[in-house]
């Protein structure tokens, strides 16, 4: 829902941009901005809800086609794998927030730093979501 509503956002702003560069012959900065902050949660509520849905296709399609007996241990590592880049990420969107914490966007006025927090969060939430897999499936495997 919230990716959507985010959308939604982005594709009027980026139209009210066009629209104003069409009749006015200037951009509307604030569009800009606001298209890039908006854009940025369309991505990571988008991850997050790929995560919880278990949409990980590429990793789906290839571990299937794995033998049966290796699939759970192929899985496991996958969201070890998972875990461990989201936490090289959440360390770089730390390490943004720390350094850009006095640029703002020109036109909103809003700290840069909101898109780095963003992230940061993001990250979190998929650790989370790989933490809650693995439990499931340590279920599954020990029954």
């Amino acid at each position: 829902m919230i990716p959507t509503l985010l959308l939604g956002v982005v594709l009027v702003a980026v139209g009210a941009n066009v629209i104003s560069r069409t009749v006015l012959r200037e951009g509307f900065q604030v569009a800009n901005e606001l298209a890039v902050v908006c854009f940025a949660g369309v991505v990571f509520f988008g991850i997050i809800g790929a995560a919880l849905d278990k949409q990980m296709f590429g990793v789906d399609f290839f571990v299937s086609r794995l033998p049966r007996r290796l699939q759970a241990w192929v899985t496991a590592l996958t969201h070890l794998l998972v875990i461990a880049i989201a936490l090289q990420v959440l360390n770089a969107a730390i390490a943004q927030v720390s350094t850009a914490r006095f640029t703002t966007f020109l036109a909103l006025g809003w700290p840069k730093w909101i898109v780095s927090a963003g992230l940061g969060v993001a990250m979190s939430a998929i650790i989370l979501v790989q933490l809650l897999h693995l439990a499931e499936l340590w279920r599954e495997h020990r029954t």
